[in-house]
């Protein structure tokens, strides 16, 4: 039997004009993670240029905000570029995430000489975008199941405040095999309730702190 089931995802980049397109001038930026809530801490590698000895330093900033890099000064929060002992000028660093509006923000890294901050886009600067969330979202894998069979449970955006353990609620849920959430992200595995109709069920994840997620689960019968 085929599923076809409506969940929530996280949902792509859009490519619509009104919405944030990262650019570069030379090379690439790589995050951590792409979405999550206020407070995240977010790892970033990338490359800047590919002509050694020539960046020092580097910036990271958003010509979007500059709000959502949470402890960087005008010129952004400092990171490290190896340009003095690599032809590919690797970069690396880290931010968390400020207090700004939920949406889609441009985060750009810039490479310059010296050790005293780099100008936003000026010289070599490499772009990406994060989604700031402002609710949870789940999704289950795979999309339905059989009364009695096991499905896995993702989601992103819960709080950072959330304990360890987490829960699963619905009539769909028979037993709950695995709930945890860590630095927002939550992963789950549970059993379909047997002797459960065949149908679309709601699923809700919580957080210890009450923040919640649901998705439909589609179910099955023999």
């Amino acid at each position: 039997m085929m599923f076809l089931v409506a969940c929530l995802v996280i949902v792509p980049l859009s490519t619509s004009a009104a919405q944030p397109q990262p650019q570069s001038n030379a090379g690439y930026l790589d995050l951590q993670r792409s979405y999550g809530p206020i407070g995240l801490d977010v790892n970033i590698t990338g490359q800047v240029s590919e002509w050694p000895d020539l960046d020092q330093s580097c910036s990271i900033s958003s010509p979007t905000n500059p709000a959502i890099i949470n402890d960087g000064n005008s010129w952004g929060n400092a990171c490290t570029v190896n340009g003095g002992s690599s032809t590919k000028g690797n970069i690396t660093g880290s931010f968390t995430v400020g207090n700004v509006p939920p949406g889609q923000y441009v985060i750009e890294v810039t490479a310059c000489a010296g050790n005293n901050g780099c100008c936003p886009s000026c010289g070599d600067w490499v772009q990406a975008v994060f989604w700031v969330q402002d609710t949870p979202t789940i999704n289950i894998s795979p999309y339905g199941a059989y009364a009695g069979g096991n499905l896995q449970v993702l989601g992103s955006g819960f709080s950072l405040n959330d304990a360890h353990s987490c829960s699963l609620a619905g009539a769909v849920v028979g037993t709950v095999l695995d709930c945890q959430i860590s630095n927002g992200q939550l992963s789950a595995m549970f059993s379909v309730a047997d002797g459960i109709p065949s149908g679309y069920y709601e699923l809700i994840a919580m957080g210890s702190t009450g923040d919640t997620a649901n998705t439909l689960v589609g179910v099955a019968t023999v």
